[in-house]
């Protein structure tokens, strides 16, 4: 399933140190963290929830939607 992204949905990025070790019980995904722009290629720019900005850009496939309750 492709998803398309839009500016301040709250995503998951996966964690990548999973391929070669995966674990059954251990959390994949990092975050959550909030959308600031999506280009027309499917790379996204995000940030942290306390407004940090994340240091590059993520190809969209490496995200997956928040769908947890309120954070604080």
């Amino acid at each position: 399933m492709v998803h398309t992204f839009k500016e301040n949905d709250l995503v998951l990025l996966y964690d990548s140190k999973f391929e070669k070790f995966p674990g059954k019980l251990q959390m994949h995904y990092l975050g959550p963290y909030v959308i600031k722009e999506v280009t027309d290629g499917g790379t996204v720019q995000f940030a942290k929830l306390n407004g940090d900005p994340f240091p590059g850009r993520v190809n969209g496939s490496h995200l997956k939607l928040y769908m947890g309750g309120p954070t604080t």
